[in-house]
């Protein structure tokens, strides 16, 4: 059982973090603050932001478990992280930030139509759903642990809290929490490995050595064998397609980039994000093959039960306060984010667009009571798709939402790359690209991660051709500037080319581009040398 300490850190830790939400959010008055903060966030905790809420609880108890059985190897799911900031910075972004929108899938209705906004906004709840559902399990086994209550009662008062917390403060206290929640884990994280290694009483090179000794330290597999999920292949070529749709097209991150006040803000934000995100991952693989080495390779029941047996039982009285409490509440500032997008998604595309009389914006109070009610669909999900699993939750969760980037990166790749395709053509190639990669996933024996590939290819190639046999409903010329290519044309030919000294026109190869490239080379010679 959990001490009485521990408990009173936990209570005053989730306390004080409900109190900054309020303060933060207090002077929402509209749903342009409580959706996009007025467009007036820093970058820093925007970045922090973007990184704690895809690292999360899930990182804290799911990579460590991964990597105890499998070494750094899992580290691999998150090498095209760089690479996809990259692409994003390059060519995606600036078609966004010119277009200044609330959701992302305004884009898709502006360049195609609404057969196809439809079908991305329907992708990105069901990705959202299972995302948010995942954040609520890993907090719910934790209390589970301590306390021996059903998931029946724990998932309820989890949803619950993340409920009030997120109708709190809107985009603005999320994004400051979130940061605080960043700040908060790295600290965990520190101390976990600090307290590891006074346990075994080995010295930090030498426990590595160990495990290295052990084969934990080999991440390179060039094997083409599809089957195998860390291999260098598939986790650069379908992992990178998974975070070009994480980063570019998912309206629970890009929102946040859209609260940055200036282009130089966004480009800041991608990159300290990409950094902050992939450092920190890779250190909970460390901290995975230390425990590894800690517990000399004791079999557990579950790979997730890994970090919560040590905290349990090998963290000292108030640390494990202190553990819990920050794991409770990444959860909870990971939630309340995807809460707010959901909310935003479903006021700006489908309230304002079929219920709202003359174009008029959503009330603030609307847009709350949104946000509360897909609270409750989240405990459905929760208990029905993650109870009893034993696999990492970051490797479950992986193979859910697989099926939908994929066809999602395809809608957004034929809408900006290309003039021919139109809105009842994409919208044939979404369903179909969903079709061959479920058919691809349940058949071909191959690992979840090839799966957003295969549905980019399968969507983009049907959409295109599908898009031939239907007339244009939208002029050239409009269409064009909704390109990637069409806009740099004209921003260039109009001379708007730079904001507050950095580039706006797509296709800029500038130093933020490279800084992010480079970090995406430098991760494979890194792993290469640790392998020696």
């Amino acid at each position: 059982m959990i001490s009485t300490i521990d408990v009173t850190i936990i209570i005053a830790y989730i306390i004080g973090l409900l109190i900054l939400g309020w303060f933060v959010g207090k002077d929402n008055k509209d749903q342009s603050d409580y959706f996009l903060a007025g467009r007036s966030m820093p970058w820093l905790p925007i970045s922090l932001s973007v990184a704690a809420t895809m690292i999360s609880a899930n990182g804290f108890i799911g990579a460590p478990g991964w990597a105890y059985g499998s070494g750094v190897s899992p580290y691999m799911v998150n090498i095209g992280v760089p690479l996809a900031v990259f692409f994003v910075l390059w060519a995606t972004m600036p078609v966004m930030y010119h277009l200044k929108l609330t959701s992302i899938y305004e884009y898709v209705e502006k360049r195609l139509g609404i057969y196809s906004r439809m079908l991305t906004v329907v992708g990105f709840i069901a990705n959202s759903v299972i995302q948010i559902s995942s954040m609520v399990f890993i907090p719910a086994l934790i209390i589970q642990h301590f306390t021996g209550w059903a998931l029946e009662v724990v998932v309820p008062i989890v949803v619950i809290s993340a409920i009030i917390y997120t109708l709190l403060g809107g985009i603005k206290a999320v994004i400051w929490t979130d940061a605080l929640q960043m700040v908060v884990m790295w600290l965990g994280l520190i101390l976990t490995i600090v307290i590891i290694l006074n346990k075994t009483g080995l010295g930090f090179f030498e426990t590595i050595g160990q495990a290295k000794e052990l084969g934990k330290l080999a991440a390179l597999d060039f094997s083409f064998d599809i089957s195998r999920t860390n291999a260098f292949w598939a986790a650069t070529i379908g992992g990178t397609v998974m975070w070009i749709r994480y980063f570019g097209f998912d309206q629970g991150q890009v929102q946040r980039i859209f609260t940055a006040s200036s282009m130089k803000g966004v480009k800041k934000s991608f990159v300290m994000s990409a950094f902050v995100m992939n450092i920190m991952y890779f250190l909970f693989m460390i901290v995975g093959i230390m425990l590894f080495v800690f517990y000399g390779g004791r079999e557990f029941e579950s790979s997730n039960g890994v970090m919560i047996d040590f905290i349990a039982n090998h963290m000292p009285v108030g640390l494990v306060g202190l553990i819990v409490a920050g794991v409770f509440a990444a959860a909870m500032s990971s939630v309340d984010s995807l809460l707010n997008s959901m909310s935003t998604v479903y006021v700006k595309d489908i309230h304002e667009r079929f219920f709202s009389k003359k174009n008029e914006e959503a009330s603030l109070r609307l847009s709350m009571l949104i946000s509360a009610a897909w609270g409750f669909v989240i405990i459905g999900v929760t208990l029905m798709a993650f109870s009893g699993t034993t696999r990492s939750i970051l490797d479950v969760v992986g193979s859910y939402i697989s099926y939908i980037s994929g066809p999602m990166c395809g809608a957004f790749f034929l809408a900006l790359f290309t003039t021919k395709a139109n809105d009842k053509g994409v919208a044939i190639g979404v369903i179909l690209g969903f079709i061959v990669t479920y058919v691809f996933g349940t058949t071909a024996g191959a690992s979840w991660i090839w799966k957003p590939a295969v549905g980019l290819v399968s969507t983009f190639t049907a959409g295109y051709i599908a898009s031939m046999l239907f007339s244009a409903d939208k002029a050239l010329e409009e269409v064009s500037k909704l390109t990637v290519v069409g806009l740099r044309k004209f921003m260039i030919e109009s001379g708007q080319t730079s904001e507050d000294g950095v580039s706006i026109v797509p296709l800029t190869f500038d130093k933020y581009a490279k800084i992010v490239l480079a970090f995406f080379v430098v991760q494979y010679i890194f792993l290469a040398i640790i392998a020696m």
